[in-house]
């Protein structure tokens, strides 16, 4: 194995919890995880991605609906069903450790994603089979505006020379995509990666984003506390672009980066009345109307580097600008006559408004978003991860014993360039999740979207006054249940019954009685009870276990054996009901 990689490799394998696999399955993750996040800017967990088991050629698969992974045919409809038009791809991989492109692995793996979509992977594995149930629920419900994106990644360890009979053989598989018809056929991308890309992918997945632009025509905005430094201007197209356009190797333009932005990329479409009149009249005029017609962008950065015009920005984000940052990209790069330089008439001529804000104050920084962006459709769990409780909830968590922490994300990425154990870091979706499970004794609707639940309870969790400990508590079992699965001390056919061990154990826990009712002193025995038993490995498998024992007995008495009509059951109200009563009848006995 190519020696850098085999050094990636190792920092990977140990930030994310995965010593004790094998080096094969530790390169599948890990390669997922270079692609899904150094490349296509996506804040999906690879492990997540990667297919467990032996399945036919395919080492991993993910179907994102607007830029959530959804696992199973229930999550699929419930995504589709609060999104109105939203962006849907599959993406599939195959990695070997291997220098070679062999022929014979590259048909399977060719022959595997038709198969997924025609119905001959049924029965593979269990994943494989949820993962169809999400596809066809996506075809049955029809997908909008636009047909799904498909993207292949085969992995090697050498370097891609395009030979002519792989090239014939994926140009063949392209045109047996592009007849189904049932893909956007100008967004199919099939790659054959190498270790310079695995390398370059990698880095840009763990390291901050680092650019330098040219901004001449700006005016230093008025003193603050809370900022280093600020400039209100405009800036040309040419180096806006530079903020968000993801490169290769060789400088090639392979898209927008998503992970520089704040809100919802994926709510753009270039097709819209709007959109499009505005490309018009760009093209009509030359640009150089743009920049009285539009509002501008607005870029928060922990670190500006200024030399004269030039200035070097670290660890930024594009607060506000989604709309127009991809209007431009469009124009450029867009246009059928576009080239790998894009067009550089319109790059001269279009000027933007623009702020550039440093500030290293993560509070301040969550009220520019919330100002900049509250008419925009940002994600609710963004807006509702910057509360004042979730800014003490983070740094509690944070600055606890090296066994407990736990990093709260609550903005997207936020630890993706910090050398954090990577299966500590926490998302607002999954906490929210997790609380109703645990806390709320809600595992029939946590496993659906969470929403509903945000909705309904917001007046009484999260509250300013709350004692931290207990989520972090409830964060902490999250985490540790991640840690049993990853390193196979309990088997993976548990995670299906994810939320109902969470409920299961708060249950315990608590008696089952209403925790936020508790008296503060109780309220912190609870929170120390879970820490403790999470602490004490044997003990917390013996939990689990007999969480899944009185599920699984459940399922049986009703007949209940296949995984889809096993997914169907848990979440009802009933059986959630009838599983609270039996085990906190088994507690008291």
């Amino acid at each position: 194995m190519n020696p850098v990689i085999r050094a990636q490799l190792r920092e990977f394998a140990k930030a994310n919890s995965i010593l004790t696999e094998n080096q094969e399955k530790q390169f599948e993750i890990y390669s997922i995880f270079s692609i899904l996040t150094g490349l296509l800017g996506e804040n999906i967990d690879a492990y997540d991605a990667h297919l467990q088991g032996d399945e036919f050629g395919l080492d991993g698969a993910a179907v994102i609906i607007q830029g959530e992974a959804v696992h199973n045919r229930q999550e699929a409809e419930e995504k589709l069903a609060a999104i109105n038009n939203p962006s849907i791809e599959f993406i599939f991989f195959q990695s070997k450790t291997s220098t070679n492109y062999d022929y014979g692995d590259i048909s399977k793996f060719f022959d595997a994603i038709t198969g997924f979509f025609d119905g001959d992977l049924k029965g593979e594995s269990d994943a494989i089979d949820d993962l169809m149930g999400a596809m066809e629920v996506i075809y049955e419900n029809g997908v909008g505006k636009r047909n799904p994106k498909l993207s292949c990644y085969y992995v090697a360890t050498g370097n891609y020379e395009q030979p002519h009979k792989l090239e014939k053989l994926k140009d063949n598989f392209r045109i047996t995509l592009q007849e189904q018809n049932i893909f956007d056929a100008s967004t199919i991308s099939i790659e054959f990666v190498g270790a310079r890309e695995l390398q370059q992918w990698y880095r840009a997945a763990i390291s901050a984003v680092e650019v330098e632009i040219d901004f001449p025509r700006n005016v230093v905005m008025p003193n603050n506390n809370h900022v280093e430094e600020a400039y209100i201007g405009y800036i040309d197209a040419n180096n806006l672009l530079k903020l968000y356009s993801l490169k290769d190797s060789e400088g090639n333009v392979l898209g927008i980066n998503r992970s520089v932005f704040f809100d919802n990329i994926r709510d753009y479409d270039s097709k819209s009345k709007i959109n499009l009149g505005i490309k018009a009249g760009v093209r009509l005029s030359g640009g150089a109307e743009f920049v009285f017609r539009n509002n501008g962008i607005t870029v928060v950065s922990k670190s500006i580097d200024r030399t004269g015009d030039k200035f070097r920005l670290e660890d930024f984000q594009i607060v506000n600008g989604c709309q127009t940052s991809n209007v431009i990209f469009d124009l450029v790069y867009g246009d059928d006559d576009a080239g790998s330089d894009g067009n550089t008439e319109l790059i001269q001529d279009i000027q933007v408004p623009f702020r550039l804000i440093g500030s290293k104050d993560d509070e301040f920084v969550s009220s520019i978003i919330v100002g900049t962006n509250r008419q925009n459709p940002v994600r609710d769990e963004q807006f509702w991860a910057l509360r004042p409780f979730m800014k003490s909830f983070e740094e509690y968590c944070r600055n606890l014993d090296p066994e407990e922490i736990i990093y709260f994300e609550r903005r997207d990425n936020q630890y993706r360039n910090q050398n954090v154990e990577r299966t500590r870091v926490m998302q607002p979706s999954v906490l929210m999740k997790a609380v109703a499970a645990c806390l709320l004794f809600q595992p029939q609707r946590a496993a659906r979207d969470y929403r509903g639940i945000l909705s309904e309870y917001e007046d009484s969790i999260f509250l300013d006054d709350h004692d931290v400990r207990v989520y972090h508590a409830v964060a902490y079992l999250y985490y540790r249940l991640e840690f049993l699965w990853r390193n196979q001390r309990i088997p993976n056919s548990y995670k299906t019954f994810r939320y109902y061990i969470l409920a299961g154990i708060g249950l315990q826990m608590t008696g089952g009685k209403h925790v936020f009712a508790m008296k503060k002193g109780k309220l912190a025995s609870v929170a120390e009870s879970i820490i403790a038993l999470c602490r004490d490995e044997e003990a917390f498998k013996a939990a689990v276990e007999q969480v899944v024992l009185v599920i699984q007995d459940r399922l049986k008495e009703m007949g209940v054996l296949s995984q889809e009509r096993i997914r169907d059951t848990i979440r009802s109200e009933t059986f959630s009901s009838t599983f609270r009563d039996r085990l906190m009848a088994l507690e008291l006995a």
